[in-house]
Parts: structure tokens; C-alpha cells; sequence
């Protein structure tokens, strides 16, 4: 089904295989314009590296349906675009195909599908409604690079010297750009901040934060110490 999917990449336009974008198993995928919008099909993954959604982009409007996928590649879930409060989807109950919708009624979260399977129980349901609020951390590069040497290298390049531990937080907007940097810690910011900050300002794109049915800013947290290891929390 993976494979299938990624066929469409074939049949984009030339013009937007030239504009921003990752190198995944041979293709060119997560484009950005030169306005910074999100534009054509979309991979993202989780932090082991494995794909776990699939959509499409148009002027950074998700169009058609969000494809999820499970660790071994197979469909999970499609969903539709929703319309007012309601959302059709198509479930996938070891393999076979349930349609369903996700809908709101008198501020109640409802699940009506066309067919119970044989088997399904009332923890496969709750795993459904977790499905609805899907949430797909950000991960530097779409995690096909790590933080670490890339700090490594900054430092290489900087003036800085890394002998201390700092907290900073960091905004990444919905196309996966780090827009602002600030001090977590106020108390204690070095004389050199701006060539600090600059490190930040040069990383490369992040997979963005993904809530639900699109992809949102988010603030990071991250704890950067004189071993040059990172860690982001939300």
C-alpha cells in the first residue's frame, strides 16, 4: 500500500521537485515554495525513522485524505477531509477495510462504523478514538540527520565554546522553520547570545508538529549541555 502511494510522487511537476525538499530512498519529498509553504506529498515519521503518515499539501492547506500506517508499512487508517463536524475514515481491522466516521454531537465525540468485526472489542475501540487526535512529535531533518553533529559541528565553526549547560526554547513553525529562539533561564545568558542563537537560526528544516489533521508551530524545550547532547521536550 506504501509503495502504491509513493507513486504519486512520480506525477508531481518538475518545478516542485526543485524547490525545498528531503531525499527519502531515492525521492524528493516535503517541499516547501519559495514562500515557505508546504506543497505536494508529505512523509512523516517517527523517532525510530519509520513512516507514519502520508498526505498532500497545496499553498500549505492539507487536500485528500491523511494516510497512517503501522510499523511493518501497512495501512491503518485513511482519513477524509472533514466537513462541518464530521469526518469519514476508513479503518483497517487486521486488514480488512471498515468505514467509518468521526463526528461531534451536542459537544459529544461519537464513532459510528458501518460493520463491527468479528473480534473487535471495546479496547480497539478506544484505540480508534486515540487515532482521531493523532499527534506526530517534530524531528530535526524528519530525522534523517541528528542533532548532535550538527551542534558538533557548529561549535567547529563558532566562536563558542561549549562548557556549560543552558535551556533554550525554541519555536518551529508549521513548515518545520526555527522562527524565534529565547533563554529558558533569563538569569544567565552569555555575553556571545547572538552567535548562540545564530546556531539555532541555521539548523536545517524539522519535520513539523503534527496535531490531528495538520501540521502546527510548537515550542521546544531543549537542554544543551557541554556534552553537546540534546534533548527536546514539548
Amino acid at each position: 500500500m506504501l509503495k502504491k502511494l509513493f507513486l504519486l510522487v512520480l506525477l508531481l511537476p518538475l518545478g516542485l521537485l526543485a524547490q525545498k525538499t528531503i531525499a527519502w530512498k531515492g525521492m524528493q519529498l516535503n517541499a516547501l515554495d519559495k514562500q515557505g509553504r508546504k506543497q505536494g506529498e508529505w512523509l512523516f515519521f517517527d523517532s525510530t525513522g519509520t513512516v507514519r503518515m502520508q498526505c498532500a499539501f497545496h499553498n500549505d492547506q492539507p487536500t485528500g485524505p491523511r494516510v497512517f500506517y503501522n510499523s511493518a508499512g501497512d495501512t491503518t487508517l485513511l482519513r477524509f477531509s472533514p466537513e462541518d463536524s464530521s469526518e469519514h475514515f476508513i479503518y483497517y481491522y487486521h486488514g480488512q477495510p471498515i468505514s467509518g466516521l468521526f463526528s461531534w454531537v451536542n459537544d459529544k465525540f461519537r464513532i459510528e462504523l458501518d460493520r463491527l468485526p468479528e473480534g473487535f472489542s471495546d479496547g480497539d475501540l478506544k484505540d480508534l478514538k486515540t487515532c482521531y487526535t493523532t499527534k506526530i512529535d517534530p524531528l530535526y531533518m524528519f530525522g534523517r540527520a541528528r542533532l548532535q553533529e550538527y551542534f558538533s559541528a557548529a561549535y567547529y565553526k563558532s566562536n563558542t565554546i561549549p562548557n556549560w549547560n543552558h535551556n533554550f526554547v525554541l519555536t518551529i513553525n508549521a513548515s518545520g522553520k526555527v522562527t524565534n529562539v529565547e533563554w529558558a533561564d533569563k538569569e544567565d545568558i552569555p555575553a556571545n547570545e547572538r552567535e548562540l542563537f545564530d546556531i539555532f537560526y541555521s539548523m536545517g528544516r524539522w519535520q513539523p508538529f503534527f496535531d490531528t489533521w495538520d501540521a502546527k508551530e510548537i515550542k521546544l524545550t531543549m537542554s544543551l549541555g557541554a556534552d553537546l547532547q540534546p534533548i527536546t521536550a514539548r
